[in-house]
């Protein structure tokens, strides 16, 4: 993967990332989120700044990490074997953390299902993503 596949891959999956997140948690389950106004922060320009700088370090992040790692796994330019890898990375490192987080966090049972979806698609198109930008 050439140096601009890398930032290339690291950008789109960022706005990807932004957009999954804006349409499931943003749209679909956000007045889901007023059940449970004291676990949120009010919102402001500087926590939506914060959001995206974080959504193009996890583009940036999970690129490398396809490219150190998962291109071992996927057959090139096939995207049933990206959205493989894409599963087991969201079962790794989301669907664990964030059952565990709602554990102790009062989330409401259906943003949580939101949020289990969103991270699922954001890890799919991710790795997606990532192997295009490889073939």
């Amino acid at each position: 993967m050439s140096t601009m596949h890398l930032i290339l891959s690291a950008f789109c999956i960022g706005i990807t990332n932004i957009f999954v997140e804006w349409f499931i948690i943003g749209v679909l389950f956000h007045k889901v989120q007023s059940l449970t106004p004291q676990t949120w922060r009010a919102e402001n320009k500087s926590s939506y700044m914060y959001s995206t700088a974080l959504s193009f370090l996890f583009g940036a992040l999970f690129t490398f990490f396809y490219v150190k790692i998962g291109w071992h796994y996927v057959l090139r330019e096939n995207i049933l074997s990206a959205c493989k890898l894409g599963l087991i990375c969201f079962g790794c490192f989301a669907f664990i953390l964030e059952s565990g987080n709602a554990i102790y966090i009062n989330y409401d049972r259906k943003f949580m299902a939101g949020k289990m979806i969103s991270l699922c698609i954001t890890y799919l198109s991710a790795a997606i993503i990532a192997c295009l930008f490889n073939g």
